[in-house]
């Protein structure tokens, strides 16, 4: 753990280097101040002003257009620590959980530059050492795991006239609430059938368009299934999956603005027949289908999903444990009550034999939490308040409460009550 963690900062300590290097080299005016205009001295007053001042942006160790080889060189920081409590219906809490738990659920350090115009350059790591959740072992619940520092992205993505082309290590873009960062999340835990099904950071290579500008979009993209257990670098190729979204714009579907998106994935791994050496990073199934909207109207928007998804995988042992599928469906609204507080609610359902795994982070805390059944609902309601209203994500506190009740299968599963809040920051 030490070791990861010296190494990670390592990585930031030496590009940063790097990054003033070229700086100077090319012209000490180009340097920013910390409060992001061009030319003056950095400071630490400077740095707060970027990070978390009137009006906040990228943290820049170096901006300057007029450099050809090194146009930016920025910091980025996400750290998110929350607590978590269950209260179980039917079915008891481990001892020495007592239904609660608090963690660094994300604490990540990183750099990215810009480099000859077009080419983006970007690494970040977990960051290790730190308190994570806890474990059940020996006939009692351990309450807290030690993070391990690894790789998160290692990557390069260059600008092509109305695409992007990319390589390396990132997090997949698929499905409606996995595809946007966890810095925005409007909930504090993703929905139970995209967590059974959505990918790990991978190896791969990639491409799309800005959907922003386009009335139609694409994000195409082929992923290794494995990375090297011990130091989180390349695994194989013996193991890939490929994801296809398409994108087009909506607008006046639903609500005033709006955008329709179709993902399809599918993995060609099979865990069944050929065991692997290294750390599993793909997919929960061979097929995964996703229809889903996003749409925004004055304070309010509106997220609806429905996937299908076959043949899931129980990567823990081996092989394909529901052959019959799985289908889900979530519905997100918001509303944003002033400049600084948003209201959220959603409805989730998953259904299959078998097939469906409660949301498994604080539902491990209480007892058959983690099994699987034939159908999941839940209904969660939250608060978050924002500091800054331009930019939520810079600093927030977000709450929820969400009910979920089990159904069918050879488990119990979770039924009952489940309470977050937490604190996040992300630039």
């Amino acid at each position: 753990r030490i070791w990861w963690g010296i190494m990670s900062l390592a990585s930031f300590f030496y590009a940063a280097c790097f990054g003033c290097a070229v700086g100077f080299a090319c012209g000490a005016e180009g340097f920013s101040s910390w409060n992001g205009t061009a030319g003056g001295v950095s400071s630490l007053s400077g740095l707060w002003a970027q990070s978390y001042g009137a009006r906040p942006g990228n943290v820049h160790l170096y901006r300057n257009g007029e450099n050809p080889w090194l146009q930016e060189f920025n910091v980025s920081l996400r750290a998110q620590y929350q607590a978590a409590a269950v209260s179980p219906s039917g079915s008891g809490t481990y001892p020495g959980s007592h239904g609660r738990t608090e963690e660094w659920r994300r604490l990540r350090l990183g750099w990215n530059a810009r480099v000859l115009r077009d080419l983006k350059v970007a690494n970040i790591w977990n960051m290790g050492g730190v308190d994570s959740l806890g474990y059940y072992k020996g006939g009692r619940w351990n309450n807290h795991k030690m993070t391990r520092g690894n790789l998160y992205e290692a990557h390069l993505e260059y600008s092509l006239p109305g695409a992007v082309v990319g390589a390396g290590k990132v997090l997949p873009v698929i499905l409606a609430e996995n595809r946007i960062s966890s810095s925005k999340y409007k909930l504090p835990e993703i929905s139970a059938v995209e967590n059974m099904l959505v990918s790990d950071s991978s190896f791969g290579v990639w491409s799309y368009n800005d959907e922003k500008k386009e009335p139609l979009g694409y994000y195409a993209g082929l992923w290794s299934n494995t990375d090297e257990r011990s130091r989180g670098t390349w695994g194989t190729w013996e193991s890939v999956n490929m994801s296809l979204g398409l994108s087009a714009r909506a607008d006046g579907l639903l609500l005033k603005e709006g955008r329709l998106y179709c993902d399809w994935i599918y993995n060609w791994g099979d865990m069944k027949d050929r065991p692997y050496d290294g750390n599993y990073t793909g997919t929960g199934a061979r097929n995964v289908l996703a229809l889903y909207y996003y749409g925004k109207q004055g304070a309010f928007e509106l997220m609806a999903q429905a996937v299908w998804a076959s043949r899931l995988r129980e990567y823990s042992s081996g092989g394909v444990i529901a052959p019959s599928g799985l289908a889900g469906l979530t519905v997100m609204p918001s509303l944003n009550l002033t400049g600084h507080v948003q209201a959220v609610a959603r409805y989730q359902l998953a259904f299959g034999p078998d097939a469906v795994k409660p949301n498994k982070r604080y539902a491990s805390l209480a007892e058959r939490g983690g099994n699987r059944v034939d159908c999941y609902q839940a209904v969660a309601a939250g608060l978050n308040f924002f500091v800054y209203r331009d930019d939520p994500a810079r600093l927030k506190i977000m709450t929820m409460a969400e009910y979920g009740h089990s159904r069918g299968g050879r488990s119990a599963g979770f039924t009952g009550w489940t309470f977050i809040c937490g604190a996040y920051t992300n630039f």
